[in-house]
This record gives C-alpha cells, sequence and structure tokens, in this order.
C-alpha cells in the first residue's frame, strides 16, 4: 500500500495538484484504521524530477510512464504474469539501435490517440506493450513505435537476477541516452537511465 501511495503522490506532483514540498494527510482504509502525515521532500519526487531533466522530459510524461509500467505489472494479460520495455527520446536514435518485428501499429494515427499522457490510451499502450519487443515514445510522451526488438552490443551485460528484458532495456538506455522502463514478468519495474538502473519497485 505504502508503494502504491508513494507512486499516486509522485503522479499528483507530476499533474501539478500538489507542489513539491507541501505535507499531505493519509488516512488509511474506513472506518479509520490509521492517519499519517507526508512531507513530499522526503519522497522520490526530487529524483523523479531530476530524471525527467536529465534526458530531457516533462516528469509528467515520466510519471505516467510509470503508471502505465504499474497497469501492466499488476494486471498481467489473460491471469499470466507478463513483461514489457518502454523507452522514451531521441527516435532517430532508438530506431537505430532496433529493428522492427511487426508492422507498426502506430502508423497513421493521431498524436492524440498515441499520447501517454492520456489515460484512455493506456489499455492501448498494454496491449502493444505485451508484443514481443518494445514500445517507443518521443520526449513528449508521443507513442512512434511498438515491436521493436533491440539489438544489444558486446559488453553490455546484465547484473545477477536480470534476465533478457532488463539487459535490452539497459542496452537501448545507453546507446540512446534515453530513459528505459523494464516490467519484468514477476511484477517489478525498473527505470534505466544511460544504462544504468535508477529506480526500482515490485507491485504487491
Amino acid at each position: 500500500i505504502l508503494t502504491q501511495l508513494h507512486d499516486l503522490i509522485l503522479q499528483a506532483i507530476g499533474e501539478g495538484r500538489i507542489s513539491r514540498g507541501e505535507r499531505i494527510l493519509v488516512v488509511l482504509a474506513e472506518p479509520v484504521d490509521g492517519v499519517f502525515s507526508i512531507g513530499t521532500t522526503m519522497l522520490n519526487a526530487n529524483r523523479f524530477a531530476n530524471l525527467a531533466q536529465e534526458v530531457g522530459i516533462e516528469l509528467e510524461v515520466l510519471t505516467k510512464s510509470m503508471e502505465l509500467a504499474r497497469h501492466i505489472a499488476s494486471r498481467g494479460r489473460e491471469g499470466h504474469s507478463v513483461g514489457a520495455i518502454f523507452a522514451i527520446g531521441p527516435l532517430p536514435i532508438l530506431r537505430k539501435h532496433s529493428t522492427a518485428l511487426v508492422l507498426n501499429p502506430f502508423k497513421g494515427h493521431n498524436s492524440d490517440k498515441r499520447s501517454i499522457l492520456l489515460k484512455d490510451n493506456h489499455e492501448t499502450f498494454a496491449e502493444f506493450a505485451w508484443l514481443d519487443g518494445a514500445v517507443f515514445f518521443n520526449k513528449e510522451g508521443i507513442a512512434s513505435d511498438a515491436g521493436r526488438y533491440i539489438q544489444v552490443p558486446a559488453g553490455i551485460t546484465t547484473k545477477s537476477g536480470e534476465g533478457g528484458r532488463h539487459l535490452a532495456s539497459r542496452a537501448i538506455s545507453q546507446l540512446a541516452e534515453c530513459l528505459a522502463i523494464c516490467v519484468s514478468s514477476s511484477g517489478t519495474i525498473t527505470l534505466y537511465v544511460n544504462g544504468r538502473d535508477r529506480y526500482k519497485v515490485k507491485m504487491i
């Protein structure tokens, strides 16, 4: 619950509904099981803001991307756990280091139907994310490609316990100097920037 609360607060900050530095009163359950106060400066909001700034995207794009990742990690597909990869960054470089596995499902659709900022689009993104390969977004959060196979060069390796999806995410974040989000089938979400894992959360 605390992890989900943490991410919801980050999302609210990204959407401008809460300002950094404010305190939030949290009431758990009904009837009341607990009440506590949270200072937003104690959260990872500043870390998220710094990461977004580092790769040149708006904080809201990052928080909405994490919201989509949580949706996929917690829901799965047809009762089975699944994973996904998102990469947000310069499209020419992302495409340079990947190949298409399927025809691009986003081709010909207007930007409103491809914006990660609109929650109504998240179910569509989730369906495409479950295809083999990665989903690419530009820095404004507009989806451009799905089903992209990331070409991992020699010299980029995984950490202990990581799989091929993590390796691909780490590689593309380094090659394209972008932000990549890996959702593992175990429900762990890992955020990579420039080849390094910078944030990790396990969905319950």
